[in-house]
């Protein structure tokens, strides 16, 4: 199971994932990427995740190739970000309150349509 949540901030949009990033579940978070206009940053945390699987890697990169930085702060997610050599953001406090908590009143992601193509996916 994986748990996605989207948000906009000033200069980027932050996907938050929680759980197991794989097959069906990392195909859905492609999609969900490609279908939407994306601001000039994208800012994926992985902070959460607890497994990755092959399919999942693939999303990763491509995620990667649409320059995409990531947030690992956890062993295993800091190892699968170090494997796959996905760029890092740097520390998730800049992104949050100064209690750890998530920025108030930040609007979750409509969906709308994207440029951004699709390539290289395994289809299930």
């Amino acid at each position: 199971m994986l748990r996605m949540e989207f948000y906009r901030l000033a200069d980027c949009l932050r996907l938050r994932m929680e759980g197991q990033f794989v097959r069906d579940c990392a195909e859905h978070a492609r999609m969900l990427i490609g279908d939407s206009v994306l601001p000039p940053k994208l800012i994926v945390d992985l902070s959460e995740v607890n497994r990755v699987d092959a399919v999942g890697e693939e999303v990763l990169l491509w995620f990667k190739e649409i320059g995409a930085k990531f947030i690992a702060e956890s062993a295993y997610s800091h190892g699968v970000c170090e494997r796959l050599r996905l760029p890092d953001e740097g520390e998730l406090s800049a992104l949050l309150n100064t209690d750890g908590t998530e920025p108030a009143g930040v609007p979750r992601l409509s969906k709308q349509p994207s440029n951004v193509p699709l390539h290289g996916g395994t289809r299930l």
